[in-house]
């Protein structure tokens, strides 16, 4: 039969062992959302920069995941408290995509005030509690036990107030996620970020791929520095038949040229007698 010094030993080391669990499930939570909040590099990098972040972030203390989580993806939404963070200098590489995919949740200063105190705290709790527990409680003593315990079960209800925020910010993560990732595969986004056409059906002339198509043109069409427009369409029709001016709110080619303001153009009378013909050519950049 056990005294009930040693069953107020058990349930005290009971209810510890149950405060860390809660806390080792946060902090893999914590992990896991982090590896993939902030990813950037080549497209086809960015499943192995996540993996190498899963890495990085596995060897940090909850404390250190908590500064990370609290600099870098929370701000105050009336008073700007986000300050971008950089993991270091990485090369420019000329002509290579690059992508960057960055999340954050925005509070009201109130609210962003409580959130970082109340993460600050149970950094402090779980220090508390791994370090000093034994300090501020004899249990040799029973009722030392017995106030360990009340007070270990209120750690605990802390813990997991903890844990339902935590949770609840993944759930509208991985909600944001699904979004974007309808989003990037939706025709409005092709278009904005392929063709240069905002949603509200400008033309950002300078980045659209018509543009780019036709300084493709140039290069193997020019002559003496100038390019017949119908030799470039030939071209472009065979490339890409998509690309026509009424994707671009234009009636004609010429009209387009006018429009976009990165080309030259002139008219000139062929001399095989087939009529006037429009020429063009990029502007300085």
């Amino acid at each position: 039969m056990k005294t009930d010094l040693e069953q107020a030993q058990k349930d005290v080391q009971r209810k510890l062992g149950r405060c860390m669990l809660r806390l080792q499930q946060y902090e893999r939570l914590l992990k896991a959302m982090l590896a993939s909040m902030n990813l950037k590099g080549p497209p086809e990098d960015l499943l192995a920069a996540r993996e190498r972040r899963a890495a990085d972030m596995r060897k940090k203390t909850l404390g250190t995941l908590v500064k990370q989580f609290t600099g870098e993806h929370l701000c105050a939404a009336l008073v700007n408290q986000r300050v971008d963070q950089e993991d270091g200098a990485e090369p420019s590489t000329v002509g290579v995509p690059r992508v960057e995919i960055s999340y954050s949740f925005s509070l009201s200063s109130e609210a962003y005030e409580e959130t970082t105190a109340s993460l600050a705290e149970l950094v402090d709790l779980r220090n508390e509690l791994v370090h000093h527990l034994i300090e501020r409680f004899d249990i040799s003593e029973e009722n030392e036990c017995y106030d360990a315990s009340l007070y270990l079960d209120r750690c605990y209800w802390r813990i997991e107030g903890g844990c339902q925020q935590l949770k609840a910010w993944a759930m509208a993560l991985d909600e944001v996620r699904v979004k974007a990732s309808s989003f990037v595969q939706s025709q409005t986004f092709e278009n904005a970020f392929v063709h240069g056409i905002n949603p509200d059906g400008t033309v950002s002339w300078q980045r659209s791929s018509v543009v780019a198509e036709l300084r493709l043109a140039e290069r193997s069409c020019q002559i003496e520095g100038w390019t017949p427009l119908t030799a470039a369409l030939e071209l472009i029709k065979k490339r890409d038949s998509a690309q026509v001016p009424t994707r671009y709110g234009c009636v004609t080619w010429r009209q387009l040229l006018k429009r976009s303001k990165q080309f030259e153009i002139k008219s000139m009378v062929e001399p095989t007698g087939a009529g006037r013909q429009t020429w063009y050519r990029s502007l300085a950049r």
